[in-house]
């Protein structure tokens, strides 16, 4: 009777962690795909395809100029033998907090851009079209939140 029990709670058990463990980490995580904001909210602007060109070809540049992933893993580590050592450093917490909004900035600072140079490409009843877009989204934002802007 005991086997009965344990393993009627642990076939439901393994069932989830086999459909778990049966998706790649992160690919396709969310409704999106992965892909980024920028360009979900160009969907049902009807863009031509020389617009599409140009915009894959600005968001693969702007792709390949991420910072890279080792790199913000070297400073997450650094910052966690900080928190573990016997004796807190300051002045070494303010040199990696330093480098890490520096870093932070390149990112927004290439993030902006890249909506910049999309924009570029879309048309004026398109650029219409995303703003008013952009509106109702903050505007759902907003609610889900609580907060007006």
């Amino acid at each position: 009777m005991n086997t009965l029990k344990i393993v009627s709670k642990l076939i439901p058990a393994l069932f989830g962690a086999a459909l778990l463990l049966s998706q790649p980490a992160f690919a396709g995580h969310g409704p999106h795909d992965g892909q980024s904001p920028e360009l979900r909210m160009l969907k049902g602007l009807d863009l031509t395809d020389a617009q599409r060109q140009q915009i894959r070809t600005l968001a693969a540049a702007s792709k390949a100029d991420k910072a890279d992933l080792a790199a913000r893993q070297q400073q997450h580590d650094a910052l966690q033998a900080l928190i573990k050592a016997p004796q807190f450093d300051e002045a070494a917490a303010r040199i990696l907090l330093e480098k890490q909004q520096a870093s932070m900035l390149e990112h927004q600072l290439k993030r902006l851009k890249l909506q910049h140079q999309i924009r570029a490409v879309l048309t004026d009843e398109q650029k219409t079209k995303l703003d008013e877009r952009m509106a109702k989204m903050r505007d759902r934002m907003a609610e889900r939140t609580g907060k007006d802007d």
